[in-house]
């Protein structure tokens, strides 16, 4: 039977009210607003902008919007975690704000649309000398475009995944288009905190006040990127583990490259000072106020010295070749560093057997993602003036282009490779329970024969997984006997666990088997418990972890999903390169312009 349209999870319509009408009443405050500002009427927040404007020595446009867009990346990095390990612990939600931890990544995503609306209201001169023309007399900064333009595709997925919920079922991965979605507009908006940045220092020079939002924002970014990893994280991915090391790698060499490839020695290691305490102190607090799991990170400290080292040996003077050799040297050393943190840290310690793969793709993502951010140190420098250091000969600038469309392309071809999952069927199961507990909350060992006993030879992992009953179990299957495997602890067989055996071998094969699974009427799935002896089949791993999506949906639908998220992607990374490098030709223009005045007068004199 199908599953009803209007399935679990969806909103309901007082939620829809609440959605609508907080969002409607934002729009209008901020457009009365925008009326008053640029109809020269005196606000309340126009008059703090320049008196924080005053105080930090910058233009009233970018005095507001550092404050409140760290305070709101803050916001959706808590409520994503903490979301997540609801959905971990709990199950599925009943909408929107069906969880308290919808809240602050709600509230978040506003924050980073106001962020932009702030300066755009607010805009006046000075500006940089590259800006975008709205009318006649209203130019507005780069910058508060594209933050603008990152926030609202991240508003734009709150609808967008009830209508996926009601489409296609509850799929409870944070790799859903939707998910990808909120969580891609929030982090996109770091690029355009950076340009910000630049813009003011283009105007007002760098002071050590602007070193450290620059930090920050970097280090923001380091937080933010691994909300990408969070599943791994939590220890329930529902991908290939070989991407586990490559988005570490991207994320690492991208950042400290962005960094160090315009400021001094040790710099990278703020940026990471700030991620290892904001992101300690977000997975102490989910872990520990709130109850739930614990969620894991890297270290990256390796990564962050690897940086240093090579920018001590080749300089930064030329940002590629920083950005390709610390790069490629994170995706090796650093992917091997990670490796050892797995061992000690990670909830799913990652195999000796992962690493020839790790090492292959991660010495391309790391040099494609050095060179990324490389070609986006050379723009922001460029945005601030600093001709000194950038060669702004047309055919230079084209090819620093090339180089960084060509890390982008390496980067993006290895992910989206590693990315397919397939599952071959043949493996079984022969299932021998040793029970610990009984009555209403009866417990198991779970012992595992395989047929063929070499299924989980070399396996990326093979483990034991009970979840959303109230908490997490997760075990390593350890091998007692030739094809046969134990759990390492007893698993929970009652309530609303779902409890199973997971299996990952090769590049992409993902099954599971289950042990139990309540009835879920809402669905229309009945209950499965394993009996003593009997033999049960691997299944493709997504029939047990998401269990609620829909089965009757064709498959043009789901590719149809997927499809427009890339497209969607490619628009944000395409809005990124051109805003970014709009700023960066003003820059280049502005510093030609007083170069050849500095020259004339030294002439004159």
């Amino acid at each position: 039977m199908a599953i009803p349209l209007a399935t679990t999870g969806t909103a309901t319509f007082d939620q829809i009210a609440i959605v609508t009408g907080v969002v409607g009443l934002l729009y209008v405050a901020m457009a009365v607003f925008l009326w008053r500002e640029r109809t020269g009427r005196v606000t309340l927040v126009g008059r703090l902008a320049d008196t924080i404007g005053r105080l930090d020595g910058v233009p009233r446009w970018a005095a507001l919007s550092p404050y409140l867009h760290v305070v709101s990346l803050l916001a959706c990095a808590f409520g994503v975690w903490w979301d997540i390990a609801v959905h971990i612990d709990k199950g599925r939600d009943t909408g929107p704000f069906g969880t308290p931890a919808h809240y602050p990544i709600f509230f978040g995503i506003l924050g980073v649309i106001v962020t932009g609306v702030l300066p755009i209201a607010l805009a006046g001169k000075p500006l940089p000398a590259r800006t975008i023309k709205l009318t006649k007399s209203w130019r507005i900064p780069c910058s508060a475009a594209l933050i603008l333009v990152c926030g609202t595709f991240a508003l734009v997925g709150f609808p967008l995944d009830d209508t996926w919920h009601r489409l296609f079922g509850e799929d409870v991965t944070l790799w859903g288009p939707t998910h990808l979605l909120m969580i891609g507009g929030v982090v996109f908006s770091i690029f355009a905190r950076l340009l910000a940045v630049a813009e003011v220092e283009q105007l007002m020079g760098m002071n050590k006040r602007r070193l450290f939002q620059e930090v920050a924002s970097v280090g923001a970014l380091l937080i933010a990127w691994d909300l990408f990893s969070t599943e791994f994280n939590y220890g329930v991915p529902q991908f290939p583990l070989i991407l586990h090391p490559l988005l570490i790698a991207f994320g690492a060499a991208m950042a400290f490259t962005i960094l160090r490839a315009r400021r001094g020695p040790g710099i990278t290691f703020g940026a990471l000072a700030i991620f290892l305490i904001v992101r300690g102190i977000i997975a102490w607090a989910v872990d520990q106020p709130l109850g739930e799991i614990l969620g894991h990170f890297p270290l990256l400290i390796v990564e962050a010295i690897l940086v240093e080292a090579v920018a001590l040996a080749l300089g930064n003077k030329n940002r590629f070749r920083l950005g390709l050799v610390a790069g490629a040297l994170i995706g090796t050393v650093g992917v091997v560093a990670e490796y050892a943190w797995s061992q000690v840290w990670m909830p799913i310690a990652w195999p000796s057997s992962l690493l020839p793969s790790a090492l292959g793709y991660g010495v391309v993502v790391g040099a494609g993602a050095g060179l990324v951010g490389a070609w986006l140190a050379t723009r922001y420098a460029e945005v601030a003036g600093a001709e000194r250091t950038t060669n702004t000969r047309p055919e230079a600038v084209r090819r620093t282009h090339q180089l960084g469309a060509v890390g982008l392309v390496a980067v993006v071809a290895i992910i989206f490779f590693c990315v397919p999952r397939s599952a071959e069927p043949g493996v079984t199961g022969t299932v021998s329970l040793e029970r610990v507990a009984t009555g209403a909350e009866p417990t198991a060992y779970v012992t595992v024969t395989l047929d063929p006993a070499t299924a989980a030879d070399d396996a990326r992992w093979f483990e034991a997984l009970a979840w959303q009953g109230g908490g997490m179990v997760l075990h390593p299957m350890k091998k007692v006997a030739e094809g046969t495997y134990r759990s390492e602890d007893a698993l929970p067989m009652y309530g609303k666990w779902k409890t199973m055996i997971r299996l990952h071998t090769g590049q992409r094969e993902m099954t599971a088997m289950w042990v139990y699974a309540p009835e879920d009427a809402a669905i229309e799935k009945p209950a499965i418990e394993v009996s003593n002896g009997q033999t049960v089949a691997f299944v493709n791993e997504q029939e047990t972890l998401r269990r609620e999506e829909r089965t009757d949906v064709p498959r043009w639908m789901w590719n149809g999903g997927y499809a427009l998220l890339g497209v969607v992607g490619l628009l944000e990374i395409a809005g990124i390169a051109w805003l970014v490098g709009r700023g960066a030709r003003g820059g280049r223009l502005r510093a030609a312009h007083l170069a050849a005045a500095g020259e004339r007068e030294r002439e004159t004199a």
